[in-house]
C-alpha cells in the first residue's frame, strides 16, 4: 500500500481511499454509509471538482465488501457453533419407525465398510502365506478404505442439495442382491428370519440377514435391516401420536431447518450497486476513477445501447434501425443469423474482462468492444450476462428510471442500491421515461398487423382485444381531429387532463378492471412458443408474433396506461394528453409503414413526389417525476448527488421520495484562493466589449486570444473558459 493511500473507519466500515480525503469527501462518505446501513435515501450536494465520484465509489464498495466479510464470518461461526442437540428418546409408534430406519441405515454403513475391508484382503491369493508386515499393510489399507467410504457416505447424507432418495431398499430387492452377493463372496449364507409384531394395526417386518466369515481366526457377523410398514386397518388414525411433543403443533426439524435456511439466505443477500450517470462519456470518467481505487478488481459491467457496443458490420453501419436489425438477425427471419451473438459466452467468461489491459483493473466500454472484436463475440449481450455476477453495474440513469428499458434489460432493483450521479437533470429524465408519443400512422400499422393475426387464426382470442384497443384509439383520433385549435404556424393542438382521459378510456372499455386482462393478452402474444397437443402429446410450437415496431407501440401504450391506472389512478392528474396536428413532406419512396421486419409483407403505398402530408401525433405527457420514482419504492437506498441540487426540500418533494439524509457540502477551495474581478482591457490595451457588434471584429477576437494565451502561460494547471455562444467559440 502506497503512502498516499488513506484508511478511514466510518460507521463500522473500513474505507480505503486513494489519497487524503477532503472534509467534503469525508462528509459525503459518512452520509452514504449511514444511509446504506439504515436503509435510508440520501440527497447529497457537493460542488463540482470536490471529488464526488471517488467518495461515492469508495464508500459504497467498501460497505458492500464489509457485507461479504460479515457473511463469511457468520457462516464460519455458525459451522463452529453448530452442535447436535440431544433429547430423550420418544417411544411412540411414529418415532419408533423412524428410529428403525436410522438403525437400518447405520447397519448398512457397517456392512458396506466391512465389505471394503474384505475386498481389500481378498486381493491376496488364497493359501498364500502372509507375513506380519504384509498383514499390517493390508489392515492399514483396509482401514483407510473403510474410513474413506464411511466419510463419503456421511458427507452425502449431510448434503442439502442432494435429490431425495430412499435410504432403505425394498425387502425383496435387498434380499435378492444380498443373497447373490454373499453366496459369491462368503462361506456360510444363513436363512432369513422374519419376525411379525402386531400392534395398533401396524405390521413391522424385520429382515435380518446374518452372514459369517472367518477372518484371522475371528467370527464376523454382518447384519442388514429393513423396515416395511403396512396399514391394514382403515379405521386406524394415521395422525401423530399424543404421547410426545410431536402432537403439540410445533414445527418439525425439517420445517425448522427450512426456516433457518431462508433466514440465512435473506441475511446473506448482498445488494448490487447500480451506478447511473447522465451520459456514456461520464461512465468512462467514472471507470477511470474506479481504476484509481483499491476496489478496481470488483466484478462489474457497463450497460449501454447497441449504438456503442454492436460490432456486427452490417448492423453497426446502419442508421437508426439497429435494434430492429439486431432482432431480425437473432430470429433468423431472412435466413441469416448473428455470428457474434453465438460467441457471447467466450466474451462473458473471458478472464480478461477484469484485466482488459493489465491484471485486475476496471474496464471501459471501449475495452469491452475491442475484446469482443478480437473474440468475435457480441459485447452488447455479454455486458448483460455479466450483470448477473457483477457487484457494481454502470449505466445511464434512464436505464434505471424507464420501465420499458428496465424490462428489456431485465434489471431488478428490489433491495438493491441505486446511485445517481450528476442528478441535477433527473426530473426531466424521470418525466420523459414515463411519457410516450405515437403517431396515427403507427397505430394504423399496428392495427393492420393485428388484423392479419386475427384473420389467420393466430392466437385469435388474445389478438382481438389488442386490435380493439388500436381501433378505438384511431377512431377517437379521427373524431377529435375536428376539435383541434390552431396554436402556431401549421400547428393545431388539443389537450386533455388525466381525469378526462380516463373517462374517454372508460368509454372505450379500458378501465382499471379490464386493463390487467389486456396486459395478460399482451404478454401472451409476445411469447414466441406455445404448447400444442399433437397425438396426445404436448409439444412446443413456434408461433408468429407481431413485428418489433408493433411491439414498441403496444408496450408504450400499456406503459402509460399502467401509470394512469396505478394505485387507483393516483397519478392521473399528473398527465396531460395532447393531440397535435402538423405537416410533413414525404418523399416518393417513403411508405405509409416503414417497418418491413414483420413475418408477412405489407403492400407498398407510394406517394407522390414531395407530397405534403398531415401528421397526427398522440402525446402522453407526464408532468410529475414522482411517477417514475414510484417504481423505485422497494429499492434499499437511493443516493442522488450533484453540484447543484438546492433548494433541497423542493427537489425532494418533486421526486416524491423521502430523503432522510441530506448534505450540502462546502467547496474544497478556501476563500483565500478565490478572486473575482473583471478585466476591461487585454494585454495590447484594446477594450474588451463582448457585444454583438464587437465580437465579429478581428481586433476583439485577437485581443481575447492574446488574453487567454497570457493566462495559460501564468496558470500552470490549466484553465476553464466559458464563451457566450458556439459562434464565438468557433471564431
Amino acid at each position: 500500500m502506497s503512502s498516499d493511500v488513506s484508511e478511514y473507519t466510518i460507521g463500522g466500515v473500513k474505507i480505503i481511499f486513494p489519497c487524503k480525503a477532503y472534509p467534503s469527501q469525508l462528509a459525503m462518505m459518512n452520509a452514504i454509509v449511514k444511509g446504506l446501513n439504515n436503509r435510508q435515501h440520501c440527497l447529497l450536494e457537493s460542488p463540482t471538482g470536490s471529488g464526488k465520484s471517488l467518495a461515492l465509489l469508495c464508500s459504497a464498495l467498501s460497505w458492500q465488501q464489509s457485507l461479504y466479510e460479515k457473511s463469511l464470518l457468520t457462516s464460519s461461526c455458525e459451522k463452529e457453533d453448530r452442535k447436535p442437540e440431544t433429547s430423550p428418546p420418544c417411544r411412540c409408534t411414529c418415532h419408533s419407525q423412524s428410529k428403525s430406519n436410522e438403525d437400518a441405515t447405520s447397519v448398512n454403513h457397517i456392512a458396506s465398510c466391512s465389505f471394503n475391508n474384505y475386498e481389500t484382503e481378498s486381493s491376496v491369493k488364497p493359501g498364500s502365506p502372509l507375513t506380519n508386515t504384509e498383514r499390517k499393510e493390508n489392515e492399514t489399507l483396509a482401514s483407510k478404505l473403510s474410513a474413506k467410504k464411511r466419510l463419503s457416505l456421511c458427507d452425502k447424507e449431510n448434503d442439502d442439495f442432494q435429490v431425495d432418495r430412499k435410504r432403505i431398499r425394498p425387502l425383496e430387492t435387498q434380499q435378492q442382491v444380498s443373497k447373490v452377493f454373499w453366496q459369491q463372496y462368503f462361506f456360510f449364507p444363513q436363512q432369513v428370519r422374519k419376525r411379525h409384531c402386531f400392534a395398533k394395526g401396524v405390521q413391522l417386518v424385520d429382515a435380518l440377514e446374518v452372514y459369517h466369515q472367518r477372518k484371522n481366526g475371528e467370527l464376523i457377523v454382518h447384519s442388514e435391516k429393513s423396515v416395511k410398514t403396512t396399514t391394514f386397518s382403515p379405521k386406524t388414525s394415521s395422525g401423530p401420536c399424543t404421547e410426545c411433543s410431536c402432537s403439540s403443533g410445533k414445527a418439525t426439524d425439517k420445517d425448522t431447518s427450512n426456516t433457518k435456511k431462508k433466514e440465512n439466505r435473506d441475511r446473506s443477500f448482498i445488494p448490487k450497486i447500480f451506478f447511473g450517470t447522465r451520459t456514456h462519456k461520464q461512465i468512462s470518467q467514472i471507470t477511470r476513477e474506479l481504476k484509481r481505487t483499491a476496489y478496481s478488481s470488483v466484478p462489474m459491467t457497463i450497460l449501454s445501447s447497441r449504438d456503442y457496443t454492436c460490432i456486427h458490420p452490417m448492423v453497426s453501419s446502419s442508421g437508426s434501425n439497429r435494434n430492429e436489425m439486431c432482432v431480425e438477425l437473432l430470429e433468423g427471419k431472412h435466413g441469416k443469423s448473428c455470428l457474434y451473438y453465438h460467441g457471447v459466452h467466450k466474451l462473458s467468461e473471458h478472464h480478461a474482462l477484469q484485466s482488459a489491459h493489465r491484471m485486475y483493473q476496471a474496464w471501459d466500454i471501449e475495452d469491452l468492444v475491442s475484446l469482443g472484436k478480437k473474440l468475435h463475440a457480441c459485447a452488447y449481450f455479454a455486458a448483460r450476462e455479466l450483470m448477473v455476477g457483477a457487484d457494481i453495474v454502470f449505466c445511464p440513469y434512464n436505464y434505471l428510471l424507464d420501465p420499458q428499458i428496465r424490462e428489456s434489460m431485465e434489471i431488478n432493483l428490489k433491495g438493491q442500491v441505486v446511485i445517481l450521479d450528476e442528478a441535477h437533470n433527473i426530473e426531466d429524465c424521470a418525466r420523459e421515461s414515463v411519457s410516450y408519443s405515437v403517431t396515427e400512422s403507427q397505430l394504423r400499422a399496428a392495427r393492420e398487423e393485428l388484423d392479419f393475426m386475427v384473420n389467420n387464426n393466430i392466437r385469435q382470442k388474445n389478438h382481438e382485444p389488442l386490435r380493439a384497443v388500436c381501433y378505438s384509439l384511431t377512431n377517437w383520433l379521427q373524431e377529435s381531429s375536428s376539435q383541434l385549435v390552431e396554436r402556431g404556424y401549421e400547428t393545431s393542438c388539443k389537450v386533455w387532463n388525466g381525469k378526462e382521459m380516463l373517462t374517454i378510456l372508460h368509454k372505450m372499455g379500458i378501465t382499471g378492471i379490464t386493463f390487467p386482462i389486456l396486459q395478460k393478452h399482451l404478454a401472451t402474444v409476445l411469447e414466441k412458443e406455445e404448447k400444442i397437443s399433437v397425438l396426445g402429446r404436448e409439444e412446443l410450437t413456434e408461433i408468429p408474433i407481431v413485428s418489433p415496431a408493433t411491439q414498441i407501440v403496444l408496450k408504450g401504450l400499456f406503459m402509460v396506461l399502467l401509470c394512469l391506472f396505478k394505485d387507483n389512478s393516483r397519478y392521473a392528474d399528473d398527465y396531460r394528453v395532447a393531440l397535435q396536428q402538423t405537416y410533413a413532406w414525404m418523399n416518393e419512396d417513403q411508405l405509409d409503414v416503414s417497418d418491413t421486419s414483420a413475418f408477412f409483407t405489407r403492400p407498398k403505398h407510394k406517394r407522390g413526389l414531395r407530397q405534403k402530408t398531415v401528421v397526427h401525433m398522440l402525446n402522453f405527457w407526464c408532468l410529475n417525476p414522482a411517477v417514475a420514482f414510484s417504481d423505485l419504492s422497494d429499492v434499499r437506498t437511493i443516493v442522488l448527488t450533484s453540484g447543484t441540487l438546492s433548494p433541497m426540500d423542493s427537489f425532494s418533494s418533486e421526486l416524491g421520495v423521502k430523503f432522510s439524509i441530506q448534505l450540502e457540502a462546502n467547496h474544497v477551495i478556501r476563500n483565500s484562493q478565490v478572486w473575482v474581478g473583471t478585466i476591461g482591457a487585454g494585454p495590447n490595451g484594446r477594450k474588451l466589449c463582448a457585444t454583438f457588434q464587437h465580437t465579429e471584429t478581428f481586433e476583439f477576437q485577437d485581443e481575447v486570444g492574446a488574453l487567454l494565451l497570457s493566462v495559460c502561460q501564468t496558470v500552470g494547471k490549466g484553465i476553464l473558459c466559458f464563451l457566450p455562444s458556439y459562434k464565438v467559440r468557433k471564431s
